[in-house]
């Protein structure tokens, strides 16, 4: 099974370069940064995320949890 916790640091790195290339590039995110917006917009993003990655999280839990399960069950 894959460790998530190992996982986090490379997704963020990666989301990273990603977005700063992409807010790089588009002439929106210029008015974006000189209202002060693009840092509700990164927020949101940010909120978004980190509620997937603890969805996630709560979904392994509960996979292991049911694996142990079965096979404290079934030796």
């Amino acid at each position: 099974m894959i460790n998530l916790m190992h996982l986090l640091p490379n997704l963020l790195n990666s989301l990273g370069v990603v977005l700063s290339t992409i807010l790089l590039q588009i002439p929106m995110a210029d008015t974006f940064r000189s209202e002060g917006k693009i840092y509700v917009v990164l927020a949101v993003v940010l909120i978004i995320l980190g509620g997937l990655f603890y969805y996630l999280l709560r979904i392994e839990r509960k996979l292991k949890k049911l694996e142990d399960e079965i096979n404290k069950n079934n030796p």
